[in-house]
């Protein structure tokens, strides 16, 4: 008998929305009610949680220039030397990508590992049966237990987003996507409890944000499908009972709102009830004036989802990468989650 997994991942059709807040904000404030939670960085479009949370690197025993990453580490780096290390990462990569552009994942010299990592994963034998554990990738916040928040991120060097960008906006990987995506969820499933993930998507609805919100509705039905008909699925995300719920967030941009409404429009019934519209950065009004609102915008037009909106207020308390101060969130502020 294994434990169960609480989904949360957060979608918009363009960038710019605060969508990565939400997921931060989400993330910080489950776990600061004490939930165990992980908050898995996707959003491998140039943008890194590393560059903004005061984040601290896995660690192994004699740390050298190409990491151990089929073995677990043993501690964490401090938030100061794993800034050193990133920028080292840099440097490495590019002479590596220079002189053996093929090379194998597992031979690709780095500092501290990555989500980008984890996703193009291969020994250097090609051996599909031996795989990194994901603890190799999970990272620290300076002054929280790992017990309570671990996170995920991506990294934002440009040597990295050369090699995973083709991958993450191309539709013919999302097979490929999903498939990692199933093994990182399995090794979250606790062995008992609730275990939270947190997923932050790049922008725009296709390729990886595509392949997150196919795997949410795969996951979120009473029998859970499989990626192709023959295909498995983990043996531990197969028998764990998932909950999962898909954020698209917007604002009250009329651009954003009817590009918003079309990808909605394609929501099934039968997943309407995983899916829910935020309307981002609202200055005043209740959900019912909100409604009102879009309702001018849209018209008749207007998808159910889209007028379901759930407002987010704009508070400078939310505004958490723009502040030095110590991560404290509000209740309140995870009210669009529904929860008490």
């Amino acid at each position: 008998m294994s434990g169960r997994l609480r989904c949360y991942s957060f979608h918009s059709v363009k960038g710019g929305v605060g969508k990565s807040t939400l997921s931060v904000l989400t993330a910080l404030g489950l776990a600061q009610r004490g939930a165990r939670v992980t908050l898995v960085d996707m959003d491998l479009t140039g943008t890194s949680l590393a560059d903004v949370l005061p984040l601290e690197a896995p660690a192994w025993p004699g740390d050298g220039p190409t990491l151990q990453l089929t073995k677990l580490p043993t501690g964490f780096h401090s938030h100061e030397y794993t800034c050193e290390l990133m920028e080292e990462r840099d440097e490495l990569a590019r002479e590596f990508a220079q002189s053996a552009p093929a090379i194998a994942e597992a031979h690709v010299a780095r500092s501290v590992p990555f989500l980008n990592d984890f996703l193009l994963f291969a020994t250097p034998d090609w051996d599909a049966q031996r795989d990194m554990p994901l603890a190799s990738v999970l990272w620290r916040l300076k002054g929280v237990s790992e017990e309570t928040l671990r996170v995920v991120p991506s990294s934002a060097l440009p040597v990295d987003l050369e090699r995973i960008i083709p991958v993450v906006f191309d539709e013919n990987h999302s097979g490929f996507l999903e498939n990692r995506l199933e093994f990182l969820l399995d090794a979250l499933v606790p062995d008992e409890g609730e275990a939270v993930v947190v997923v932050d998507t790049p922008p725009t609805i296709p390729g990886l944000s595509r392949s997150v919100l196919s795997l949410a509705l795969r996951l979120s039905r009473e029998e859970k499908q499989p990626l192709s008909e023959q295909g498995g699925m983990p043996a531990r995300l197969k028998a764990a009972p998932v909950q999962w719920t898909a954020f698209l967030v917007g604002s009250m941009d009329q651009q954003d709102l009817r590009a918003a409404n079309r990808w909605l429009s394609l929501v099934r019934d039968e997943e309407r009830p995983h899916i829910r519209f935020l309307v981002n950065r609202v200055p005043s009004g209740d959900a019912h004036q909100v409604r009102g609102m879009l309702e001018d915008v849209l018209a008749e037009e207007a998808n159910p989802l889209l007028l379901d909106a759930i407002p987010v207020r704009e508070d400078p308390a939310l505004q958490l990468f723009r502040s030095s101060s110590k991560l404290d969130i509000p209740r309140e502020a995870l009210s669009f989650l529904g929860e008490e």
